[in-house]
C-alpha cells in the first residue's frame, strides 16, 4: 500500500496528543482543516463514517489538550466518531489502513491501542463503562480523569439511562461530554431529542450566554472573579432554563446529581478548553452539552447528514491535500460490486407494495429507517411507521402490543442489533407465541464495519428458542415471496435474515405464495453419469452464489451431487434429511457462526434419527471475524469455491484437480 505524504501539511505532520497542547488557536484552526482533509482522503479510498468524524474535530482536539491519555481514560460511546482521536494519538500513519483487512478498526478497539480504553460499535455503552472505570479508580486510590463522550442519540437508548441512574446512586467524579448534533444515523427521535432542540434554539438562553461569555473572555484566566462569574452563570442558567423551558434535558441530569454545563459551541476550542478546565476542578459528576455540526467543513455532509453518515469508497471528494501518493493497494471489493439493487432496497420496495394491499401491516425500526429500507414506507404510511430510537428492547415489546391488537408488525432491525433484545425475544415474543415478522438486515458478515456489526450469530441465538421460524432467501424473488407468504398467514414469531449485499438482478414478478418449509433442489448430477462418491450439499442464503463453481469442480473430480437451497432454517426439511442415509457425505453452507448454527442443527437431527453420516460444515469459526472487504474475508477464512471443494474432496483422501476454467 502506498506511503502517506504529510509534507503538504503545516501542523499535522508533527502534531500528536502531547504537542497539540503547544498550538495557539489560530494554528488549531489550520490543523482542524488538515485533519478533515486527511479523513476525507482516507474515506475516499476506504469508506467509513464521515459526517460524525468531521463534526468532532475541535471537540477531540480540546479533549487531548486538557486530558492525558492513556493515563486519563477517554471512552467513546458507539466510537464510530473516534477517527480524530486515532489520528492524534498513536495511529496517524496507520490511519490510511482504516477498515481494511489487517488495518485499524473503524471503532475503538482495546487490543489495537493503549489509548482505546473500551471497544464499542453499539450505542449506549459509554456511560456504563466510564462509571466502572471511575469507581475502580476510587477503590484503588488512583488519580486520573474519566471522560465519556456520548452522542445525543445515546439519550434514546435505555442503557444510558440505567447508567445515569447508577451514577446518581454511586456518585463519583466523571466528566460526560454530550456531543449534540441532532443525529445518530438518522435524525434522532423521542422526547429527549425534542428537549435538546428546544434548548439549542432558545434565543433568550443563547443571548444571555453570549453576553456573559463576552465578559468572561476579557478577564484573566486565573481571575477569582472570573471563576465566581462562571459559577454564577451556571447557577443562573439552571434557574433561567427551568423558567423558560421547564422540560429541558439539563433538569434531568441535575436531578440525578450530575452538574449540567451548556449548551456550548462544540467547534470553539477556546471555549471548550475553559469548560474542560472548569470540569476538572469539580469533584462530582458533570455533563458538558456541546453543540456540533455533523459533517462540519464539507457542504454535502452538512446538508445530507444521514446519507453522509457512513459512505462507501469513492463517495467523497478529497480536498487540496494529497495523502496517498498512488492508489496502489486500493482494490475494489468485487464481492459486492454490482449495478443491481441491494436486499435492503428490495425489502423496502416490497413492504410498501404489501402495505398498500394490507392496511394491517405496520413497520418498526430502531433509529435506522434508511439503513433498513423503510424511508419510503415512513413517507407513504406515516401513521403506520414507528421509529423508536436506539431502543431495540422497547421495539420488540412494543411490537407485541401491536400484534395482540390484530396488526401485523414488521420489525426491521440489523441482525447484530437485535442481539440487544434477546431476553424480549424469549420472554415476551416466543413464550407467548406472538405473531411478529422480524426482518434481519445485515445478516452474515458485513465487511469493513467488522466484529461489532457482523450478523453471524442470529441463526444460533434464534434457533434455540421454541415457537419461532427462521427463513433465508438466496435472491430477491425469494425475499419477496417469503415476505408475502409469511404476512399472508402470520401465526408465530417469524424471522427473515438477509445480507448486506446486492441481489442477482432477476426479473421481478408479482408476489407468489410458496411452500416455506420445503427445500428446493437446485442441482443434481445427471442420472446417466455414474460416480463413486455421493455428496448432498445444503446451502442457505447467499452461500448459494458458490454452488455453480463448487458443483463444477466436484463433478470434474468424480463426485455425484445433489444440492438443495434451504430457505427454511428452522424448521428443517425432514423429508430431505431422511434421505441423507443414501449419501457418503453431507455438506452444509451458512453465513453464520458454526457453533449452534444450521450445520449443527443438521447434525443434531441426523444423530437423533440414527443416521450416522459425516457432516462437513462450512461457516464462520468459533472466533470474532475481523473487519475487511467481504471478498477478502471469505477468501481468508476459506469460504470460497476452490477451498470448499478441496475440503470436501479431502474427506475422500483426494486432492482437487481443476480440469477447466
Amino acid at each position: 500500500m502506498s506511503e502517506v505524504n504529510f509534507e503538504k501539511t503545516k501542523y499535522l505532520k508533527y502534531i500528536d496528543y502531547q504537542t497539540i497542547k503547544d498550538l495557539n488557536y489560530q494554528q488549531i484552526s489550520v490543523l482542524s482543516q488538515e485533519i478533515r482533509d486527511y479523513i476525507t482522503e482516507v474515506i475516499y479510498h476506504n469508506g467509513g463514517h464521515y459526517g460524525s468524524n468531521l463534526g468532532v474535530v475541535e471537540l477531540t482536539i480540546s479533549l487531548l489538550r486538557n486530558f492525558n491519555p492513556p493515563t486519563d481514560k477517554i471512552i467513546f460511546d458507539t466510537s464510530h466518531q473516534s477517527y480524530v482521536y486515532k489520528i492524534l494519538t498513536d495511529r496517524k500513519e496507520k490511519f490510511k489502513t482504516l477498515r481494511t483487512f489487517g488495518g485499524i478498526s473503524g471503532f475503538s478497539k482495546i487490543k489495537e491501542s493503549q489509548f482505546d480504553h473500551f471497544g464499542a460499535g453499539h450505542a449506549g455503552t459509554g456511560l456504563s463503562a466510564a462509571l466502572g472505570y471511575a469507581k475502580a479508580r476510587d477503590l484503588m486510590n488512583l488519580q486520573h480523569e474519566v471522560v465519556s463522550i456520548i452522542g445525543d442519540a445515546a439519550l434514546t437508548c435505555g442503557v444510558t439511562f440505567e447508567a445515569i441512574n447508577n451514577i446518581g446512586q454511586y456518585p463519583t467524579k466523571i466528566i460526560i461530554v454530550l456531543n449534540d448534533n441532532e443525529y445518530s444515523i438518522a435524525r434522532n427521535v423521542g422526547a429527549i431529542s425534542m428537549y435538546l432542540k428546544k434548548l439549542r434554539n432558545n434565543p433568550l438562553v443563547l443571548k444571555v450566554e453570549e453576553k456573559i461569555d463576552e465578559v468572561l473572555t476579557k478577564m484573566p484566566v486565573n481571575s477569582v472573579i472570573k471563576e465566581w462569574i462562571r459559577d454564577t452563570k451556571n447557577w443562573v442558567e439552571e434557574g433561567f432554563t427551568k423558567l423558560v423551558s421547564p422540560s429541558l434535558v439539563g433538569i434531568i441530569f441535575e436531578e440525578f446529581g450530575i452538574q449540567y454545563i451548556g449548551p456550548i459551541d462544540g467547534h470553539d476550542v477556546k471555549m471548550l478548553d475553559e469548560v474542560f478546565m472548569f470540569a476538572k476542578s469539580l469533584s462530582k459528576p458533570v455533563i458538558i452539552h456541546a453543540i456540533t455540526q455533523k459533517g462540519k467543513g464539507n457542504s454535502e455532509a452538512e446538508s445530507h447528514s444521514e446519507r453522509m453518515h457512513g459512505v462507501a469508497k469513492g463517495k467523497v471528494k478529497p480536498g487540496n491535500f494529497i495523502y496517498f501518493s498512488t492508489d496502489e493497494g486500493m482494490k475494489v471489493d468485487d464481492f459486492t460490486k454490482s449495478n443491481n439493487k441491494t436486499y435492503t432496497e428490495v425489502f423496502g420496495e416490497s413492504i410498501v407494495e404489501l402495505a398498500r394491499r394490507d392496511e394491517k401491516i405496520v413497520a418498526i425500526t430502531a433509529a435506522m429507517p434508511s439503513g433498513t429500507g423503510l424511508v419510503n414506507f415512513s413517507k407513504i404510511f406515516p401513521d403506520r411507521f414507528f421509529d423508536v430510537g436506539i431502543a431495540e428492547e422497547h421495539a420488540v415489546i412494543f411490537a407485541c402490543g401491536l400484534a395482540l391488537q390484530g396488526l401485523k408488525p414488521v420489525v426491521a432491525i440489523y441482525s447484530t442489533f437485535l442481539q440487544r433484545a434477546f431476553d424480549m425475544l424469549i420472554h415476551d415474543v416466543a413464550l407467548q407465541k406472538i405473531p411478529i415478522l422480524f426482518v434481519l438486515d445485515r445478516a452474515g458478515i458485513v465487511g469493513e464495519d467488522g466484529p461489532t456489526h457482523h450478523g453471524v450469530f442470529d441463526i444460533s441465538y434464534l434457533r434455540m428458542i421454541p415457537n419461532v421460524q427462521i427463513f433465508a432467501p438466496s435472491n430477491e424473488v425469494e425475499l419477496r415471496n417469503i415476505l408475502y407468504t409469511a404476512l399472508n398467514k402470520l401465526e408465530k414469531p417469524t424471522f427473515i435474515r438477509y445480507p448486506r449485499d446486492f441481489v442477482e438482478g432477476l426479473e421481478i414478478q408479482d408476489f407468489q405464495k410458496i411452500d416455506l418449509y420445503k427445500w428446493q433442489k437446485i442441482y443434481e448430477t445427471q442420472e446417466n453419469k455414474s460416480y463413486s462418491k455421493k455428496v448432498m450439499i445444503l446451502s442457505t442464503g447467499r452461500m448459494r452464489r458458490f454452488i455453480n463453481s463448487i458443483s463444477k469442480i466436484l463433478e470434474e473430480n468424480d463426485v455425484n451431487l445433489k444440492v438443495f437451497n434451504c430457505i427454511s432454517i428452522k424448521p428443517l426439511d425432514e423429508n430431505v434429511l431422511m434421505d441423507a442415509k443414501d449419501f457418503d457425505l453431507i455438506v452444509s453452507l451458512e453465513d453464520n457462526i458454526l457453533a449452534g448454527g444450521f450445520g449443527s442443527y443438521i447434525l443434531e437431527f441426523l444423530n437423533d434419527n440414527g443416521i450416522f453420516k459425516k457432516v462437513l460444515r462450512f461457516g464462520w469459526n468459533d472466533e470474532f471475524i475481523e473487519h475487511g472487504a467481504m471478498n477478502v474475508l471469505f477468501n481468508h477464512y476459506g469460504l470460497e469455491p476452490v477451498k470448499i471443494s478441496e475440503k470436501i474432496l479431502a474427506e475422500f483422501n483426494q486432492a482437487v484437480i481443476i480440469k477447466s476454467g
